[in-house]
């Protein structure tokens, strides 16, 4: 480097020629926008941002003069209207670190990203040498270097698996004061475990909870704006499960927004935002309390205009910004919209406006802006009546109004009747709108497609990563002039019509190669499709087509409880039949409530027949399979006996799909798969994965091929090809990134891990298993967690190790907790206490060993899983072999391989069990087999 400022200032390594403040000033502005022309206009307003010279020209002219003596005439070239600093970008550490990390941020490859981001922090070896009075400078180095820590991710590796933390956004602009309550805040933060940011609207709350939660990583956002009475727990569920599913429950399950937010919570190391708080106080009081008593590691900051009122509570005010940092902040934004700040003439002005504006931060921003299309002059005469209200407070304003409702009001004198339209249709969006859906909105709305851009233009509706949005405050002031108008019916009547209309459209992505964008889609619009559907209630069709819409996504997000509320909710609107979102709205509704009852009087032959008839009129893939499910269903029903789970004799006649969609076709074979694997049918797993997995890979169906892939997996495990079974269940894991939760690719990780230690293969065994509890340890969540310690538990056994596996299983928890834990599957549960006995057992503690099999035995059989049933068996195997008791054990692995359809030969749990009976001159496939709970009984034996 020829110029150095991280530990420096230092030229090529050696000291600074440069003399006196001036000349360092001068050089650091310049090597800032090395290779660029700086205006002399801007160098001088930087280096004398208070008291400027009186020949500002002059006095830089002799700055230049002097620097060019002391680094070279040929450094410093004078362009037209101003300097450039000759070096290159690469030769001064601080550009070449902001370049690699815009480069990092650039990159859409996470690996490179993160080798670009590490070289940039090579560079930070000390703290940048800043010159007085160029703090903005200082904050922009700050902000790469924490955008450059969390694309690099922990010990210079990217980050796996971990809270998402890009979900709280970079600052747009540097922070500009504010450093008391900080300060304040963090040593709040240190010793307390709720923080409420108190102050009023547009004080810069949200800017000062989001700039905390960049400090405190992990840290999840929740925009409580949009939430009404009784919303909170949704709000705070949605911001939690934002790209991952938060509960892993069965249909049968069905949790509401409390349970699954308290699930995702516990155990997790988090800073939890509530954001605007103060018109939902009571219900973010209750959440606060709850989640704490949930959660010992959470921390919990709200922003509210009133206290929570919870016991323990710390608070920092948030009021207005102090004049001068008030002052400040107004020339910064106007600088960004003119290009040059504030001159001598208009210094006085711009501390008059500020004043005038209380100093709140959102009436600055939105002031500051308008200095692209007006004087400072303008400015400030145009806000001269509207603070003649604020003399006084308007009578019929909201509190929230009384100080931002005149900039928003002036601002919206500015527009014409188009552009005011756009405002009031984009407040009706929630999540804002992307631009890819820009053309259907302001169609809709009967609005010309350049009416939102004009809106960005005037800084009413900000434009990031794809998408337009409003401030929440300027939201809000549309609403309310959308409500006095009367036209807020019809606004939010079109707003759901439309929505419906793009997410039908995205469903049919769900099940083709373009998955992952719909998926991302339907996540950046949950809160307009949740507002949406608020408004569709009672509006027949539109409900009815608005749950069609996102039947799919929640049945692939497991949000069984809403799918669930709003089936039941649409059922009876359905029943017509006159569409196809009818047909498949009322065959879902039948499914379901045959799913949670199977002897509900919905499902009938006639009724099967009535939804079938209706379904061919329509060329869909769901209104294709749904018939032949309910089929399946009626037979499942009359073939189940006493309280079996009903979903053991759900097999499907694909005949009735051969002129079907191939999508319709490929489901109904991987049903059959799963009820093949379930009921140990293993001829029929092999024949239906096989044909599930050509389909869905033809059809790019990624959801459809990891779930076709897993089944393959085991069935070829079972047929002894167990390296062809490793292939597929790696191409499973890398199909299901993207699409579920961690924990459930943690599940598919783990039949990766048994294919390994049946290969013999322990060293790459342990080296999954660690990247797994990594990736566990970041999420944070109960059951990835559990299963990733489960996973390394049966490594531990394998080894025979099993005060180490003992260790791996406390981390998973009891059996007692996981089944008081809303939504842990009743089959890992038991899978898991089947290993603890067979730890245990390694450790001589045959007692303990057989309390924890007769835990095991009724959970396993609960379930009706045959593979979970027979792991159980072979743990029973196992037990009865260190009792001693070779009739016994030859007896439960017979249970076990009957269970599984075939003997398991590559099992290394079992293997002992086949080995000892084969010495014995018995043969384990003549043993009659003892049912799980005969095994129970036979504990006590003697």
């Amino acid at each position: 480097m020829r110029l150095t400022y991280f530990g420096g200032p230092a030229w090529d390594a050696g000291p600074l020629p440069a003399r006196g403040r001036g000349q360092e000033s001068l050089l650091f502005r310049l090597a800032v926008d090395a290779g660029a022309a700086v205006s002399v206009r801007a160098l001088a307003d930087d280096l004398w941002p208070v008291d400027a010279p009186d020949d500002p020209r002059a006095a830089v002219q002799s700055l230049v003069s002097r620097l060019r003596r002391a680094l070279g005439s040929a450094t410093i070239e004078a362009v037209s209207g101003g300097y450039r600093l000759t070096l290159g970008r690469e030769e001064i550490d601080l550009t070449r670190f902001q370049d690699l990390v815009a480069a990092a941020r650039r990159e859409d490859d996470p690996e490179r990203a993160a080798a670009l981001a590490r070289n940039a922090l090579d560079l930070w070896t000390a703290d940048p040498w800043v010159p007085d009075d160029f703090d903005w400078a200082r904050r922009d180095l700050l902000e790469d270097r924490a955008h450059a820590q969390r694309i690099a991710g922990p010990h210079g590796a990217p980050t796996v698996g971990a809270v998402d933390d890009t979900r709280i956004p970079a600052a747009l602009t540097a922070l500009i004061g504010r450093a008391d309550e900080i300060a304040l805040a963090e040593a709040q933060l240190t010793d307390e475990r709720l923080l409420t940011l108190i102050g009023p609207g547009g004080a810069g709350k949200t800017t000062l909870a989001l700039e905390l939660a960049r400090r405190h990583a992990p840290a999840v956002f929740v925009e409580l704006a949009p939430a009404d009475a009784g919303g909170v727990w949704d709000a705070v569920a949605t911001a939690l499960g934002r790209g991952v599913r938060l509960s892993d429950g069965t249909v049968g399950q069905a949790q509401g927004s409390r349970e699954r937010a308290l699930a995702a919570l516990a155990g997790r190391p988090l800073l939890l935002v509530l954001d605007n708080a103060e018109h939902v106080v009571s219900d973010a009081a209750q959440v606060a309390t709850d989640a704490l008593r949930v959660a010992p590691a959470l921390r919990l900051l709200a922003t509210s205009r009133e206290p929570l009122g919870v016991p323990g509570e710390a608070f920092v005010t948030v009021g207005s910004l102090p004049e001068g940092d008030a002052v400040a902040l107004l020339a910064a934004r106007i600088r960004a919209a003119r290009g040059h700040a504030p001159d001598a003439g208009e210094t006085e002005a711009v501390a008059r406006i500020a004043r005038r504006l209380d100093g709140l931060p959102l009436a600055l921003e939105l002031a500051g802006a308008k200095a692209r299309v007006l004087s400072i002059a303008e400015i400030e005469d145009g806000l001269a009546d509207r603070f003649a209200l604020l003399d006084r407070g308007p009578r019929t304003a909201e509190p929230r109004h009384q100080t931002l409702r005149a900039v928003i009001d002036w601002s919206w004198s500015l527009l014409d009747d188009a552009q005011r339209d756009a405002l009031l249709a984009l407040a009706v969006f929630p999540d804002g709108i992307s631009s890819a859906d820009l053309a259907e909105v302001t169609a809709a709305f009967g609005l010309p497609e350049t009416a939102i851009d004009d809106l960005v233009e005037r800084s009413l509706v900000q434009r990031s990563r794809g998408r337009y949005r409003l401030l929440e405050t300027v939201r809000e002031y549309g609403l309310d002039a959308l409500h006095r108008s009367g036209r807020l019916e019809d606004a939010r009547g079109r707003q759901a019509a439309v929505m419906a209309q793009l997410a039908l459209a995205q469903d049919r992505a769900l099940r083709t190669p373009a998955a992952r964008p719909a998926i991302a889609w339907f996540d950046a619009n949950e809160e307009n499709l949740a507002a949406a559907t608020r408004f569709s209630v009672g509006h027949g069709e539109l409900e009815v087509r608005l749950a069609r819409a996102q039947l799919w996504i929640w049945q692939l997000r497991e949000r069984f409880d809403l799918l669930t509320s709003v089936l039941n909710a649409t059922a009876t609107l359905a029943d017509a039949l006159a569409s196809e979102a009818d047909v498949v709205v009322a065959a879902m509704a039948m499914l379901m409530r045959t799913m949670l009852d199977p002897t509900t009087t919905h499902l009938s032959a006639q009724s099967v027949a009535r939804i079938a008839a209706a379904a061919q009129r329509y060329d869909s893939e769901l209104a294709a399979i749904l018939p032949v499910v309910l089929r399946g269903a009626l037979r499942a029903r009359q073939d189940r006996r006493g309280d079996e789970p009903w979903s053991t004799y759900l097999r499907l006649d694909e005949s009735e799909l051969t002129d079907g969609p191939a999508w319709s076709r490929a489901f109904a074979a991987v049903m059959n798969a799963a009820t093949a694997q379930n009921n140990g049918d293993i001829e029929g797993l092999g024949d239906a994965s096989g044909r599930a997995l050509d389909a869905f890979r033809h059809l790019g169906d990624a959801w459809g091929t990891a779930l076709a892939s897993q089944m393959r997996s085991e069935w070829l495990m079972l047929q002894g090809r167990l390296e062809e079974s490793l292939r597929i269940a790696d191409e499973s894991t890398q199909a299901l990134e993207g699409l579920t939760s961690v924990s459930d690719l943690l599940q598919q990780q783990a039949l990766s891990v048994s294919i390994l230690l049946r290969l013999g293969r322990e060293s790459e065994a342990r080296q999954r298993v660690d990247q797994m509890l990594a990736r566990a340890r970041a999420d944070g969540s109960e059951r990835a967690v559990a299963q990733a310690a489960a996973t390394a538990a049966a490594l531990e056994l394998v080894r025979g190790d099993g005060a180490a596996a003992l260790r791996e299983l406390e981390r998973a928890g009891s059996l007692e907790q996981q089944q008081a834990l809303a939504g842990f599957p009743a089959q890992v549960a038991a899978w898991q206490e089947s290993k603890r006995a067979l730890a245990l057992l390694l450790t001589g503690d045959a007692a303990g060993a057989a309390d924890a099999l007769r835990r095991a035995a009724p959970v396993a059989v609960r379930t009706g899983d045959q593979p979970i049933m027979s792991d159980v068996a072979v743990a029973f195997a196992r037990w009865f072999l260190a009792a001693d008791r070779l009739s016994d054990a030859a007896a439960a692995l017979a249970e076990a391989d009957r269970l599984r359809g075939r003997a398991d030969l590559s099992d290394p749990i079992a293997l002992p069990v086949r080995d000892a009976v084969s010495a014995a001159g018995r043969d384990a496939a003549a043993s009659d087999p003892a049912e799980l709970t005969a095994l129970v009984d036979r504990l006590d034996e003697r």
